[in-house]
């Protein structure tokens, strides 16, 4: 088992009052598998991404990733837990405008210590696996929608994480550039890469082995 999620509460402060956004929620995704999270907006689903992922913390309940409860990390061990495991991919990017696309996608090895020649190959060799090798030395202003989604699915898979977490990756794109995406969601999943993908899109939520949908603060399987 990857992960498992136990009884997992998450409040958020309210005025003088505190509101269950999650509640008693039970999830298992085992290693290899891929997972989408349907939902109506503001439900929940972003911040269910960001437990898992270790940025967020929950108010009760357990979560485990290959057996460690990750409630009992201290910061700087979720910060470690993050940068070895986790790979993350949103709706906006989060690109560095500052930063060319080789520079962007290296900044994860770089965390890692790795070193020069070995980013340097690495690097190169995402961006021939993600068709965009000519990119590599554009600034990310230059680049279309679709090649700064594939530049930020490169910074999150250059590391080989064991689980990448998506929040609608598809969302600001249009029908050709989301089919190209959900091809290299393929891919990655063929290559054994688990993931986890938050979308309100059916296209998108039927590419992944199952769906679940966030309601009433807790999670159903659909498939």
């Amino acid at each position: 088992m990857l992960i498992e999620l136990a009884g997992i509460t998450k409040c958020y402060k309210n005025g003088s009052q505190y509101v269950n956004i999650l509640e008693d929620l039970n999830l298992k995704i085992h290693e290899g598998e891929s997972i989408a999270i349907k939902g109506k907006s503001g439900c929940g689903k972003s911040t269910l991404l960001n437990i898992i992922g270790g940025l967020l913390p929950f108010d009760k309940g357990v979560m485990l990733f290959n057996g460690t409860d990750i409630s009992k990390l201290t910061e700087n061990q979720r910060a470690e837990y993050r940068k070895k495991n986790i790979g993350f991919v949103t709706q906006n990017f989060h690109l560095l405008d500052d930063r060319n696309v080789f520079e962007n996608i290296a900044l994860p090895l770089q965390y890692l210590g790795m070193p020069k020649h070995q980013i340097k190959a690495r690097v190169e060799e995402i961006l021939y696996d993600l068709d965009i090798e000519y990119t590599i030395k554009r600034e990310i202003s230059t680049l279309s929608g679709g090649e700064r989604q594939r530049v930020a699915i490169g910074r999150a898979i250059v590391k080989r994480p064991l689980l990448l977490l998506a929040d609608e990756p598809t969302g600001s794109l249009d029908e050709q550039t989301e089919e190209s995406i959900l091809k290299i969601f393929s891919s990655l999943h063929q290559q054994g890469v688990t993931l986890v993908i938050v979308t309100h899109d059916d296209t998108v939520a039927k590419s992944c082995q199952h769906i679940y949908k966030l309601q009433h603060k807790e999670l159903h399987s659909v498939s």
